[in-house]
């Protein structure tokens, strides 16, 4: 996810596009003029009111216009179409305001439409105000204001002493030297604002001058929209040669729980920076990617998945099950079963793994009797490598007569001592219309154990709902 996605200057682009498409779909109908070029619009989609509307047409033009009353009320909706576009163009103008300064040095940039902005701001990120007491641009502007006076002490953060000074807390453990072309070594500096929570990556010398700094980072848009984020740290960062240039360039897992207040589950986020000409840019369409498909997990996943490009949006996006084996995806036969699913019908419940790298990405496929992909997740959650599937069961849990689906495997994950843990979960999903709902409330509640079965799951959370195994 980017931060500016359905509020960029593109979306506002685009909706008045849209706009005057329908001004062209209303100029369609001829106004008694010999044309030629008739559309017919008003006789082609509306066969019942035709034949009142074409009472003034003219012999040359079978479907041109000469009632004045007609030509009277297409002039006013022109004018209120016209009039409600300048209105919506002047709000998106106020109200969706990008700020910061354009570097135009880099060469991984964000496209041109997103970062445009009435004002020359190219940061690419927009200034919602939120809930306030204060009025709209009150607020706006005090937003606006906070994020200058940010990056005022980012800038003026001359050396690594000044980090601190300035308002931000180095994350010294992940303090780690680099090759930066025509400076040599040089130390990766992470930091985290003590005020809106953004992260910024400082690049000092040998002698602690800051030579480079940049915010522009996946991290910094999880809260789309608003200046302070929910970063609270850094994971893992690597220094790998990504496009092969011979230039160090960043690998970055960040953790955050995307939220402002710093309520909610943490979760990782993914990020890669290209060195370049002078500093580090980051490339948007790779790094959303590799957030996008679960590649967020570790350095290593996000490197095999940036260097070598292995499909792993294949397991997101595959059509049918031949797409998938044929690219390696391994079914566990153990646990395939067919069920009946009372929304989607008689589906193959498909459980098994992917290898990517030195990982095994555990998927869930529901699929038809033409061999169709009908629904799929990844119960993995922040686990990085499937250890191995325990159980799968297919059952009604929260008592609304659907059959649901229950997931436990064990999963392996690496601490930052770099100990590797086991340890057993599972995931509900709520049959609903159309497809399935993760469950979050009774997970909230309940945490799976060493010993926990399959039954001891099914029998909490029915509990939970309400109900028990003696209602089947």
């Amino acid at each position: 996810m980017v931060c500016y996605d359905w509020l960029s200057w593109k979306n506002v682009c685009d909706k008045n596009k849209r706009i005057g498409l329908w001004k062209v779909d209303i100029g369609s109908v001829c106004y008694g003029k010999s044309c030629g070029q008739c559309l017919g619009t008003a006789n082609k989609s509306r066969k019942g009111k035709s034949k009142r509307v074409m009472k003034g047409r003219s012999r040359q033009c079978p479907n041109s216009i000469r009632t004045g009353w007609f030509r009277l009320a297409l002039g006013l909706a022109g004018a209120v179409v016209i009039g409600l576009s300048v209105w919506y163009w002047g709000r998106a103008a106020g109200l969706r305001r990008r700020i910061g300064q354009a570097d135009s040095s880099e060469i991984y940039q964000e496209p041109q439409e997103n970062l445009i902005d009435p004002k020359g701001a190219s940061q690419g990120i927009w200034i919602d105000s939120g809930k306030s007491s204060k009025e709209p641009e009150e607020a706006e502007q005090e937003e606006v204001q906070k994020y200058q006076d940010f990056l005022r002490r980012m800038d003026g953060a001359a050396t690594r002493r000044q980090i601190e000074e300035n308002g931000f807390t180095v994350m010294e453990d992940h303090v780690f030297p680099l090759e930066m072309a025509g400076e040599g070594e040089v130390f990766l500096v992470p930091a985290i604002d003590r005020e809106c929570q953004r992260l910024v990556l400082f690049f000092a010398d040998s002698e602690q001058n800051i030579l480079f700094r940049t915010e522009r980072l996946m991290a910094n848009c999880q809260v789309p929209g608003r200046l302070r984020q929910g970063n609270r740290g850094v994971a893992a960062v690597a220094f790998p040669d990504i496009d092969r240039d011979g230039l160090d360039d960043v690998v970055l897992i960040t953790v955050s729980n995307g939220s402002e207040d710093g309520i909610g589950a943490m979760y990782k986020v993914g990020d890669v920076l290209f060195q370049g000409e002078g500093g580090f840019y980051r490339d948007w369409r790779l790094s959303d990617k590799i957030n996008r498909f679960g590649m967020n997990k570790s350095v290593r996943l996000a490197m095999s998945f940036a260097m070598d490009g292995e499909p792993a949006e294949l397991l997101y996006e595959a059509v049918t099950m031949t797409q998938l084996k044929d690219r390696g995806f391994v079914v566990d036969e153990r646990y395939s079963y067919r069920k009946d699913f009372e929304k989607l019908g008689e589906l193959l419940v498909v459980p098994g793994f992917y290898k990517l790298a030195e990982y095994y990405i555990f998927m869930i496929y529901l699929v038809n009797e033409q061999g169709k992909i009908v629904w799929s997740a990844q119960p993995m959650g922040e686990y990085e490598n499937l250890y191995g599937i325990v159980g799968i069961d297919t059952q009604d849990i929260d008592g609304d007569g659907l059959k649901d689906l229950v997931a436990l495997a064990k999963y392996t994950y690496d601490t930052p001592e770099g100990q590797r843990i086991t340890e057993k979960d599972y995931t509900i999903y709520y049959q609903r219309t159309g497809g399935f709902l993760m469950d979050t409330e009774f997970k909230s509640r309940y945490q799976c154990g060493e010993e926990t079965a399959m039954e001891d799951i099914v029998e909490l959370a029915r509990s939970y709902w309400g109900w028990g195994a003696g209602n089947d």
